[in-house]
C-alpha cells in the first residue's frame, strides 16, 4: 500500500514534529508499505531529524520517502506515474492543501484509480472532535474521495499517536528539572537553573521530557506527549484574537476533570488559566508556584488521565484499521 503525508510547515516545528512521528509510526505498523512525506521546508524538518538533507528534492530517511513539496518538476514526475499509485491514500495534515502539481495529477490526469485523501486535524479536546470524525466532504471528482480523521481524547475520536518510545508510561522523577518552552519566552529550557537547550531531534527531545519532574510546554506536538507522560503540565495553547485560545484549554481541562479530586483540579485549573491568559510568561506567579509546589502528589491523577488515553488506541493503528476497512469496500 502507498500512502502519502502531506505537511507544510506553519508553526515552528509542531506541524513537521506531528507528520514526522505519525510516518515513522505507520512504517513500523507495516513495513511493506510505502510511506512518502512531501514537506515544504526541509530547514526544519533538520532541526528535528539531523539526517534530513535540505537540498535533496528526494531522500529516503528512515524508510520513510521525503520529497521537497518546492520541486513541482520533480515531484509531478514521481507520482504520476502507473495511474498515480503513490497518491492512492494522501493524509492530509492540518489544512494544509495540496500542492498545485499533485492537484494537477489528481484533477487533470484522468486516474482510473480512486484516491483516499484523509484530513489530519489539529488536535482538540472540544466536542466537534467527534461530531467530524470519519466526516465524508465533497472534492471535484468522483474519483478523488475525502474524509476528515480526528486526533482526539476520546474513543470516538481517532486517539493520539502512541509510539513504542510511548507505549508505557515512564517512571516518574521526582527530582527532575521543570521544562519551559511557552510563546513569548526564550526557547526552551531546563529549571530551575535557566539552562537554555539546544535544538534536538525527536527522540532526545522525548528522553529529555520524560526525566522531567513538571512540564509547562506550548504546541500539539509537546502536549500530545506531555498528555502520554502522566508527569504533571501544564499547556499553553497558541494566543488567539479575544482569548479563543481558552476554549480550547478548557475542553482540555474537561477531560482531565474526572481523573482529579477537587482540590488538585483547582491546583491546575488555575495554573492553566494563567499561562493562557495574556500569554502570560511569568513563572514566579502564585498560581504557578502551587503547582510546581504540588506536583509530586498530583502524579497519580496525571498518570491516570495518560492510561485512560492509552485505553484509546494508537491513532496510526486506528488510522490503518480505517484505511484498510476503506480499501476492502473499494475494491
Amino acid at each position: 500500500m502507498y500512502i502519502t503525508v502531506l505537511c507544510k510547515v506553519v508553526d515552528n516545528y509542531g506541524d513537521i514534529g506531528v507528520c514526522w512521528r505519525m510516518c515513522r509510526r505507520l512504517k513500523k505498523i507495516n513495513p511493506q508499505n510505502t510511506i512518502s512525506l512531501v514537506v515544504d521546508n526541509l530547514v526544519s524538518f533538520n532541526r528535528i531529524c539531523d539526517s534530513v538533507d535540505i537540498s535533496a528534492t528526494f531522500q529516503n530517511v528512515q524508510g520513510v520517502d521525503v520529497y521537497n513539496w518546492n520541486n513541482a518538476d520533480v515531484c509531478y514526475g514521481q507520482f504520476v506515474q502507473n495511474d498515480g499509485e503513490r497518491l492512492s491514500v494522501i493524509l492530509e495534515c492540518f489544512q494544509c492543501g495540496r500542492p498545485d502539481w499533485m492537484e494537477k495529477i489528481l484533477f487533470e490526469e484522468k486516474l482510473n484509480r480512486t484516491v483516499q485523501i484523509i484530513m489530519i486535524d489539529y488536535l482538540t479536546a472540544e466536542k466537534y472532535a467527534e461530531d467530524f470524525h470519519c466526516l465524508k466532504s465533497l472534492t471535484r471528482s468522483a474519483k478523488v474521495q475525502k474524509v476528515n480523521f480526528m486526533p482526539g481524547f476520546t474513543e470516538r475520536t481517532g486517539g493520539l499517536i502512541i509510539d513504542d518510545e510511548w507505549e508505557k508510561l515512564p517512571e516518574y522523577n521526582k527530582d527532575g528539572p521543570i521544562l519551559q518552552f511557552i510563546y513569548n519566552g526564550k526557547g526552551a529550557e531546563l529549571l530551575p537553573e535557566g539552562k537554555p537547550l539546544p535544538y534536538m531531534n525527536q527522540t532526545d527531545w522525548d528522553k529529555m521530557m520524560k526525566n522531567c519532574s513538571a512540564l509547562i510546554i506550548r504546541g500539539e506536538e509537546s502536549m500530545s506527549r506531555a498528555c502520554l507522560s502522566g508527569i504533571p503540565f501544564i499547556w499553553q495553547a497558541y494566543p488567539q484574537t479575544e482569548e479563543y485560545q481558552l476554549v480550547k484549554v478548557k475542553a482540555v481541562l474537561e477531560r482531565m476533570r474526572p481523573h482529579f479530586d477537587e482540590g488538585a483540579f483547582e491546583i491546575v485549573e488555575k495554573a492553566w488559566l494563567f499561562v493562557n491568559v495574556d500569554c502570560h510568561n511569568d513563572m514566579n506567579d502564585a498560581a504557578i508556584q502551587k503547582f510546581l509546589d504540588s506536583r509530586s502528589t498530583l502524579v497519580p491523577s496525571f498518570q491516570d488521565f495518560a492510561k485512560s488515553l492509552r485505553k484509546n488506541g494508537d491513532l496510526c493503528s486506528n488510522l490503518m484499521t480505517f484505511i484498510n476497512k476503506i480499501d476492502i469496500i473499494d475494491r
